[in-house]
């Protein structure tokens, strides 16, 4: 009896998109992303390596194999690879989570063969009896940001019940294929009309998007520089406060304060954020993991003399109102641009809202996952995500809040790393001075304050203030 045939399927628009920018750089490492999730506690080794073969099994996005046809590029599903899990052992280290970490850079730093593969990787790090790291890279080819927490929840889900003889109630996931039959649908739809006329509309208003850097990166690079912070938990409280004062939530402020500390530092009272997407509302198979995710171009107006209240409602409205047209793509955008004679950027910096769950509890063992890298970053990227806050109360005992993660990612050709720190300390603080002024605060009069005399400062002397 012959076996089933193999499904032939097209990319996705984003997977096309991914596709095309690899062309100049192909097998470049800047198209992977990585995390990693430190596990606490005890964990079966064995009934873990299961529960991941499982997922993989049901996500047919990280079996996928990706094949030259007379047509382009295509994708296979292919069965599961054995050996999917590495494991290693570092208590022996002087350092142990040092050492999984520089492990864990060198493999997200070489370079992949789309075709050939491998485009996933798994290692698990044992640092200690009950501490463990377990480190996931996925070619961005394969799945978005949104996809690999569902992935990361499905594989603790199903540890827990091979672990501790529970029903299985969690989901088998939809086949790849739907999600690839519910674009070709979507473009053939009304909607997308729709979506096209609106994003027309829009990027003939918007104006030349300006980025931080005065001297723009031609490309992207294959490494990135990074810096970091965890906001205090009390910082997190009193922007909850601002979320009641102002009916809003924390995206919209994060993404107020980015466009409002850009418009200061350029002298400018118009910027065009670009905003990330799960490019998944209104699609059916929103569940099917995969690549999908989009990037929006976010016109914003930033006018000193608002109030701080007027401001954000207006930040607010814009988000909702491109979010409503997420599924029209980016390269469309780009496409249709550079018909015009534009063959500018399509937005300014980045800014990458990631509100899914970052804690995952494996029978026990609690899991907290950190990002590694997002993919290339052609300029600058902030993402922002939230995170529980650890400290030992003077009592001995350990209290855990709620706050959030900032990581600004930047093109090394256009920023040194003292750039990307100053930028850092100076959106938390405007973060910071932004929660607290309240609603009928004049915004130029917190810009003033966080900003006066640093805005200088922004650029590396001798580089010039220039678009």
């Amino acid at each position: 009896m012959q076996g089933k045939p193999e499904e032939v399927l097209e990319l996705t628009g984003a997977q096309s998109g991914i596709w095309s920018d690899m062309t100049a750089e192909p097998g470049s490492p800047s198209f992977n992303s990585a995390e990693y999730v430190e596990l606490t506690g005890d964990l079966d080794v064995p009934a873990f390596s299961l529960a991941l073969r499982q997922v993989v099994e049901e996500a047919e996005a990280l079996r996928v194999e990706f094949v030259e046809t007379p047509d382009g590029l295509r994708q296979v599903v292919r069965p599961p690879a054995s050996g999917l899990l590495q494991t290693v052992d570092l208590r022996s280290c002087a350092d142990p989570r040092r050492e999984a970490l520089d492990r864990m850079r060198d493999d997200l730093g070489q370079k992949v063969d789309v075709v050939a593969g491998p485009l996933v990787g798994h290692l698990l790090f044992r640092l200690g009896e009950r501490n463990f790291i377990w480190y996931q890279r996925v070619h961005t080819l394969l799945v978005d940001a949104f996809s690999l927490s569902r992935l990361t929840r499905r594989t603790a889900d199903l540890y827990t019940t091979l672990t501790t003889g529970g029903t299985d109630r969690g989901p088998t996931f939809p086949p790849l294929a739907e999600l690839v039959a519910s674009e070709a649908e979507y473009r053939r739809s009304d909607r997308f009309s729709a979506d096209r006329a609106f994003w027309i509309e829009q990027l003939a208003a918007q104006p030349h998007p300006v980025l931080l850097s005065a001297a723009p990166a031609a490309t992207a690079s294959e490494t990135f520089l990074r810096s970091s912070a965890v906001l205090p938990s009390s910082r997190f409280g009193r922007i909850t406060r601002a979320e009641r004062d102002l009916g809003t939530s924390w995206p919209v402020l994060v993404t107020a304060c980015t466009a409002a500390y850009l418009g200061a530092v350029r002298g400018v009272d118009e910027v065009v954020l670009g905003l990330f997407s799960s490019g998944r509302s209104g699609i059916g198979a929103a569940d099917v993991p995969g690549m999908i995710s989009n990037i929006l171009p976010l016109h914003l107006d930033v006018r000193p003399s608002w109030t701080v209240g007027s401001y954000v409602a207006q930040v607010g409205s814009a988000m909702i109102r491109v979010l409503g047209h997420q599924r029209f793509r980016q390269e469309d955008m780009r496409r249709h641009l550079r018909a015009t004679g534009n063959s500018g950027p399509l937005y300014g910096p980045l800014v990458n809202l990631m509100p899914f769950p970052r804690e995952f509890d494996f029978a026990g063992a609690r899991g907290t996952a950190r990002n590694i890298s997002t993919g290339p970053i052609d300029d600058l990227s902030l993402a922002v995500y939230e995170v529980v806050h650890e400290a030992r109360e003077e009592s001995g005992e350990e209290s855990r809040e709620a706050t959030l993660a900032v990581d600004i990612d930047a093109n090394p050709e256009a920023y040194a790393q003292d750039e990307i720190d100053g930028h850092m300390d100076r959106l938390t603080a405007f973060l910071d001075a932004f929660v607290d002024a309240g609603p009928s605060a004049g915004l130029g009069d917190v810009l003033d304050v966080v900003l006066d005399g640093a805005a200088p400062d922004a650029f590396v002397p001798g580089r010039g203030a220039g678009t």
